[in-house]
């Protein structure tokens, strides 16, 4: 019976020491996630630090949605504005003169200067000197039109009506009511808001 159990001893021995080396050389620290998850699951609420984490993925990187930029937006092609029968003023009758004979043009408003509305002067006379001189005369929303000029450079006046103003653009060539525009067109260009702003006093 004693050999028995020296013998038993003998053979226990290394496997004993094996597991109280594993015990304690490991002390739990090192286990795989997989170990980690099953020790969770098995022990809910039981302290399992000793296991390494199991590494976190990184966030999914999210690209911002392209920036779209609406397309251009194309003014609609219309017809000149309408020609009206011209009205007398300060300055006396006053016509739309027509093409000159070239390829550009001028156009503009002659309007009230008040907020909010800026409404439209109409029946007022604008004149061009340059290459050619012609007059125009401001329609139901106070614009004005110059077609057919020849390439060149313009002076631009409006003729301030009885009663009136003006307080729009406020330096420029001398007008003979007020100051005006130099404006430069080549042939086929078309230059506009060339604009006129008048207040009652």
């Amino acid at each position: 019976m004693r050999a028995f159990t020296v013998l038993l001893a003998l053979v226990a021995t290394p496997f004993l020491a094996g597991v109280s080396q594993q015990v304690k050389t490991n002390n739990g620290v090192g286990h795989d996630a997989a170990h980690c998850e099953k020790r969770a699951t098995q022990h809910p609420g039981k302290d399992i630090n000793k296991c390494d984490p199991a590494p976190t993925p990184p966030p999914p990187v999210v690209n911002p949605p392209p920036v779209v930029n609406p397309p251009p937006v194309e003014p609609p092609a219309g017809d000149p504005p309408p020609v009206v029968d011209p009205p007398p003023t300060s300055g006396g009758a006053c016509v739309n003169s027509g093409s000159a004979g070239g390829t550009a043009s001028i156009d503009g408003q002659v309007y009230v200067d008040a907020s909010p509305s800026y409404p439209g002067l109409a029946g007022w006379c604008v004149q061009v000197t340059g290459p050619v001189t012609a007059t125009a005369v401001t329609d139901t929303y106070g614009n004005y039109w110059f077609p057919g000029l020849p390439a060149g450079t313009y002076t631009v006046c409006e003729t301030v009506q009885a009663g009136w103003h003006e307080t729009f653009p406020t330096s420029g060539p001398t007008c003979p009511s007020g100051a005006g525009w130099t404006i430069s067109v080549k042939d086929g260009d078309g230059v506009g808001f060339v604009w006129f702003g008048n207040l009652t006093p």
